[in-house]
């Protein structure tokens, strides 16, 4: 397995697909927080909480800019995963002595990496940009709210992104794996206004009141509930939880498919 890692950080230090990838959720990221970010102290808040200071600012960016930034890093992180089916590269470790178990698991956890840099860093980088040009709140309050956020939205991207590894491996060709991964991720955000619409919202706000069950299920309406500044420990937990749950049952199936399935 360590080999195995070796050779997949070797191959993604000199992968175009991810240098390009990040470089356009960056570009992204500091063209709408970066640059104008200003309006989202101004704009109705997306989230919970939202205070007038740089954690505000963060918070209403990140939940602006997160979905698209998945959609974009989802599509190219498939294509990125299923270029060593279309290239031969399994058939070839396979032949070398790896198990199948751990060339999926060394799969993943590149997915979980790559996904996470693409999204995460970029938006981070876009709002400390304002740190200095608006009011920042004391570390007491900032560090532990960015430690329990980043951690969240580090399973929650990857449960997102999970069911495109099953993709992945079904069709073992990179243009169909990066198409239906980009079609699944489009509708799995275009569901979550359609949901979110009915729901009476909080004053002034965006967000609903009282999110219902199939709210507190859906993992892109969780990406932004993990931003909420009045989150409790319960609902943490919760959305951890969902997270889990949401990940290893897609990665179940397609380690049983991978695990069958005849390479080319």
């Amino acid at each position: 397995m360590s080999n195995l890692m070796k050779h997949r950080w070797f191959e993604l230090r000199h992968q175009p697909i991810f240098w390009w990838t990040w470089a356009i959720c960056c570009v992204f990221s500091f063209l709408l927080i970066g640059m104008g970010g200003d309006q989202y102290m101004t704009e109705t808040p997306m989230v919970a909480g939202v205070s007038p200071d740089w954690t505000g600012l963060f918070m209403n960016a990140a939940a602006d800019c997160i979905l698209p930034l998945m959609i974009v890093s989802g599509a190219f992180t498939a294509m990125l995963l299923s270029q060593p089916f279309s290239s031969r590269t399994v058939d070839l470790e396979v032949a070398a002595g790896h198990s199948r178990a751990k060339i999926f698991a060394s799969q993943c956890i590149v997915g979980f990496t790559v996904i996470n840099i693409t999204v995460l860093i970029p938006v981070l980088l876009a709002a400390l940009c304002w740190i200095g040009r608006v009011p920042m709140p004391s570390a007491a309050i900032v560090v532990p709210y960015l430690i329990r956020v980043l951690f969240l939205l580090l399973l929650l991207d990857f449960c997102a992104f999970s069911s495109c590894i099953l993709f992945i491996v079904l069709f073992r060709d990179t243009a169909k794996s990066m198409a239906v991964s980009a079609i699944f991720l489009l509708i799995m955000f275009w569901t979550l206004p359609a949901m979110e619409a009915p729901l009476a919202k909080a004053p002034g706000m965006a967000y609903p009141l009282t999110p219902t069950l199939p709210l507190l299920l859906h993992p892109a309406f969780l990406m932004r509930y993990a931003l909420y500044a009045t989150l409790t420990p319960s609902q943490t937990l919760w959305t951890a939880g969902i997270a889990i749950i949401w990940t290893v049952l897609p990665l179940s199936a397609a380690y049983c498919v991978f695990r069958k399935c005849e390479l080319k």
